[in-house]
Formats: C-alpha cells, structure tokens, sequence
C-alpha cells in the first residue's frame, strides 16, 4: 500500500482563506413567487459572494438584472424613477443579501445563443447607457427611488463580450463602453470597485483541440487591456474576471498564473485576479452530479484556486433546472436534493470561516491535495484525494492538539447524493494520525483539545 505523509506546519501561515467557494446565481433565480428556495443551502454553504449574471427563472428569461430589464424603454428620461423597473431585480436581491452572502453585480445584458441579438449588442449612446448604470447604482446603494443602502462593492461592466452570444459587436464597440461607464461610475462612486469582463477563458494556451473562438479569447483580452491602459484611452479595472470550464483541476493553475503574469505585464499590478465562472466539462450524457468524480474535481479545484493567485472563485450556477448544477435540484419541484459536491462546499466553508491558512507542503498533482486553516484555538485539514489509495499520515508540526474528528464524503450514492461518514473523537499520538485513504473522496479532519 502507498505511504504519503502531510506536514501541517503551524509556524508557516499562508494568509486567509479566500472566498473560493461563491457561486453564480442567488438562492431563488429571480422574479416573483418561485417554486423554489435554496437559502438554507447557501447559509449552509456559507457562500460569501453571488454573482448576479444571469436571469433565468419561473417568468422566463431577461426579466431581471439586465439593463433593459430594468430601463426597458431606452428612449426615456433615465433620471426618472418611474423610467425604471426595479421590482423583480429587488426582490432578487434581497434573497441573496438575506442569506449573508455579498452581491457581485453585473452591469449589462445575458448573453443570447440566437442569430439576431436583441440586447447582447452595444447600446446607441454609451453615455446615456453609463448613465442608466449610475441610477441602477445609486437605487441599491444610495436608497434613490425608494431604494436600498446594500453597500454592493464589485459592479462588472458586461459578461463575456469576447464570445459571439455575448456581445454581437466590435470589440472595440465594448472596449468605449467600459471607458465611458468606467470613468463615469469612478466619478460618480469612487469607493466601489469596477471591472470587467467576464472573459471566456484561455483554453488555447495548453488545449491542442482548442476552437477558433478559443483561440479568439486571449487576443481579446490583450487588446483590452491595452486599451484601458494607454493614455488616451485610460480607464480603471479593479478587477478582472474570466471563466474556467474544465475537468481538470490543475488547468485552473495554469489559467490563474497566465492571467496574473498578463495582468502584470500590462501594468495593472493592484487589479485583483477572479474566476468569475468555473465548473467541470459535460462528459457525455453523464449529468455532472451524477459522475463519481466530480466532488473530488470540485474539491481540487478550490484547493488550486485558494493556492494560486486567484482573489475570488464562483462557481456556475445555482440555477435548479440547469444541468451543470452539480450542487443541487428539486424533488418534483417541491423538495431540495443535495449532491456530494454541496458537501464539498461546506468542507471549504468550515476552513473559509477559521480564516488563516497553514502550510501543508505541496500538493501531488493528479493523485492528493490539501489545505489547512486556524482561528488560533482549532484547525481543520481538507484532503482532497484524485487517482491516490494508501495510507497517509498526518504530521503536526509545532502544534499540541490532542484530538481530531474526521469526516469523509464519499460520492456516488442515490442520484448523485453522497453519503458523509463522521468518526468519534480520535487522539493525536505525539503530533501525528494515520488516515487510510480512498480515490476520488474528501476528508475533513479537525484538531482540537478536549
């Protein structure tokens, strides 16, 4: 049986834990009366940041969140309050807020999968459009027409204007909208932060089977960058967000080093780095929930996310009738059913909320990851195991904690659901514990004196 050994050394801390596990879509996917709620599964998730991108639910698409949503006849007077429709979008919003979680709001419109773009398109005056998204602000924000005081902090100026369905225009069409919305919104509300741009990737650095529009992506996102960057055309980013759809957990490494590099190179140092979407490949006809792999897939990428340069991860999406939501459905639309992978977002929860991470050397790419967190009194180790069977112990260096609980997650089950196994209390013999170890699970272990 293979041996490996895990050194958590309490002298070496790491910083925080970072917000990893956010998710793309609120608790209730918008509207009015919903069949369904899944707050008490975001609070058990202790998901700390939604981003609100897309506008799916019960009264159909582009009935919220979107500009012309919410400013629906753009011919009006954008400084009236009844030029707007907040309603849907209110109600929306407070779901989320009620659920602890902070709102990662995107200005613009859903992409559109249709021949003829209706609003995936550069609006006819970008001023009057940043002006519009100033009155959007200034409602959620600043109570304006019988508003809120949310405090919402990270405002995206559109979602994936690289791809054809997201932005039917030229790019450089986009590139003037952000500078215009950009510089006003700074202007206007100089404490939020404002980016771009939900880029779609950047497969075509290590995919030999990489698409034309792939390869399209990382010139995009040069052009951008130059632009915004140049005096003529200066513009803030405080934040760069891209997607990362893969299997693959060791490709989300790769993809943050190159967008942290790029993002340096461009000059934009002090502009944080965020995987605004991530989930695994459709393989198949295999739903995502249902293949035995994906918990531990999840469960890696988070680890990479949190090791790398990476500021914020979300995951996509928390729509219940999608078939990419490996977190959880409905029960003939009545009931919640939770997956594995809904038990590996509250392993990482559990580290989120003890806040600094501690080394645990490095990962075993392909076969074993790990990760570590304290608050000072307890600690608690997530193993992630892939390809990787044997025994490994635990090796606790400059630490006297006396007792450990674990918890594994095995996948598979009923529909997808998981089973988690939770030990009696364990002793700590002289700093270490033995833990034999299967593929594809997810371990929790937590320290602690008696």
């Amino acid at each position: 049986m293979e041996k490996k050994e895990i050194r958590i050394d309490f002298n070496k801390k790491c910083g925080k834990i970072k917000p990893m596990h956010g998710i793309n879509g609120g608790p209730r996917s918008g509207g009015y009366a919903l069949p369904f709620d899944f707050s008490d599964e975001f609070c058990e998730m202790g998901v700390p940041v939604v981003r609100t991108v897309g506008s799916a639910g019960e009264y159909g698409h582009n009935q919220y969140i979107n500009i012309h949503a919410i400013f629906p006849d753009f011919d009006a007077d954008e400084t009236l309050e009844e030029s707007y429709n907040f309603l849907p979008t209110d109600l929306y919003l407070q779901t989320i807020r009620d659920t602890g979680a902070e709102i990662f709001y995107r200005l613009g419109e859903s992409s559109e999968p249709y021949s003829r773009k209706l609003y995936a398109r550069s609006p006819r005056d970008k001023e009057k459009w940043a002006r519009i998204a100033e009155h959007i602000i200034m409602h959620y924000n600043e109570g304006w027409a019988n508003g809120f005081k949310m405090g919402i902090k990270y405002f995206e100026i559109w979602s994936a204007p690289d791809s054809p369905e997201g932005f039917a225009d030229d790019m450089y069409e986009y590139f003037e909208l952000y500078r215009i919305t950009a510089n006003h919104l700074r202007e206007r509300f100089p404490k939020i932060r404002i980016g771009a741009y939900g880029a779609r990737g950047f497969y075509a650095l290590n995919r030999l089977d990489a698409s034309e529009e792939m390869k399209s992506y990382i010139p995009f996102m040069q052009k951008f960058f130059a632009y915004v960057t140049a005096e003529e055309t200066l513009a803030p980013l405080d934040f760069f967000t891209w997607a990362c759809y893969t299997s693959n957990p060791d490709e989300i490494a790769i993809h943050t080093q190159y967008a942290r590099n790029y993002l340096d190179l461009a000059g934009l140092r002090r502009t944080k780095s965020i995987i605004c979407e991530y989930n695994t490949v459709d393989r198949g006809g295999t739903p995502p929930a249902l293949r035995e792999s994906l918990p531990s897939e999840l469960g890696a990428a988070l680890i990479l996310a949190q090791k790398s340069s990476a500021d914020m991860m979300m995951y996509s999406s928390s729509d219940a009738y999608s078939r990419a939501n490996a977190l959880f459905s409905m029960d003939d639309h009545t009931a919640a059913h939770r997956y594995a992978a809904f038990n590996v977002m509250c392993a990482y929860s559990r580290l989120y909320k003890l806040g600094t991470q501690i080394d645990t050397g490095d990962d075993t790419r392909k076969e074993l990851y790990s990760l570590a967190a304290t608050d000072g009194n307890s600690a608690t180790l997530m193993i992630v195991t892939r390809k990787f069977e044997g025994k490994t112990e635990l090796i606790l260096q400059v630490a006297s904690f006396d007792t450990c609980l674990i918890s594994r997650i095995v996948p598979g089950g009923t529909r997808g659901k998981g089973t988690v196994y939770r030990s009696k209390d364990i002793a700590v013999s002289s700093g270490r514990v033995a833990i034999p170890l299967k593929p594809n699970e997810i371990y929790t272990v937590s320290f602690f004196n008696k």
